[in-house]
């Protein structure tokens, strides 16, 4: 952990050994941005990374506040949002040097920003000074260690923007994911309900719509498929279509899954 002596529908991998101090000085961890805890990461993030503004330009000072709600330990990067596994990205400017310090990171002085002890802290905030050669759009990370068993790893802020760049798209697949992530398919007809209570259960909006010729029809299939289960959803919508997978019939707390149409690409 980084305060004690005794590091992604949108990311870390664990191969490297992240050492701990109580000064905060964890240079070595500042690629992956995980901490040595022997403990998994916390799975649903329950902080926000504000940043005073969306559109930026090379040279202009962006005011990024770390999570609100007593931490001990956290290590904030700036990244190209097209390109998460690449090096940190523009340097950091403190506010107060008595709560947070710089870190050089792969070479790149003051690309990274932690704190300088274990107290708890209400609250961070920091400058990110855009490069002259910044990429069009920037992504804020940052892993947060609430204490040793309890820690987020590399939570997003919202990504901002150069005026002119074209709209963000999906992230070129990173290190993490290309090793692990199945090949992409690509559907060349409907879904079809044929095997809709043999194969496979169904469920269709309305009742009893034809997924392979009414556009209209709002189609959820669920068939397993040895150790995994393989679910079709298709249906009109003008920015996504969802499901998910409760315990009981309210909303909260669930499994939520998103088919979400950017231009002629289906991201989930």
């Amino acid at each position: 952990m980084w305060y004690l002596d005794s590091h992604v529908q949108p990311g870390a991998h664990y191969h490297s050994l992240v050492a701990s101090y109580p000064n905060g000085k964890v240079t070595k961890s500042c690629h992956q941005m995980v901490p040595e805890h022997d403990h998994s990461p916390q799975s649903e993030p329950t902080h926000h990374i504000p940043v005073s503004q969306m559109i930026f330009r090379p040279r202009d000072q962006i005011e990024v506040t770390l999570p609100r709600g007593p931490f001990k330990g956290f290590l904030l990067e700036a990244h190209d949002a097209e390109d998460l596994d690449g090096p940190p990205i523009g340097s950091f400017m403190l506010i107060d040097s008595q709560v947070s310090q710089l870190l050089t990171c792969e070479d790149i002085q003051g690309s990274a920003v932690n704190q300088t002890s274990s107290s708890k802290k209400p609250e961070i905030k920091v400058y990110w000074k855009a490069p002259s050669s910044a990429p069009n759009h920037i992504w804020f990370l940052t892993t947060v260690v609430q204490k040793y068993k309890i820690y987020w790893v590399k939570i997003p802020s919202q990504i901002i923007s150069q005026p002119n760049a074209l709209p963000f798209t999906t992230p070129k697949a990173t290190t993490a994911l290309s090793s692990t992530s199945p090949p992409i398919s690509h559907l060349t007809k409907p879904f079809s309900d044929s095997d809709c209570g043999n194969k496979k259960f169904c469920i269709k909006s309305p009742l009893n719509c034809d997924p392979e010729k009414e556009h209209v029809c709002v189609f959820l299939s669920f068939m397993r498929d040895e150790q995994s289960v393989v679910v079709e959803m298709s249906g009109l919508g003008k920015g996504y279509l969802s499901f998910a997978f409760s315990c009981d019939r309210w909303m909260g707390d669930d499994d939520a899954y998103m088919c979400i149409r950017e231009d002629q690409t289906v991201h989930i």
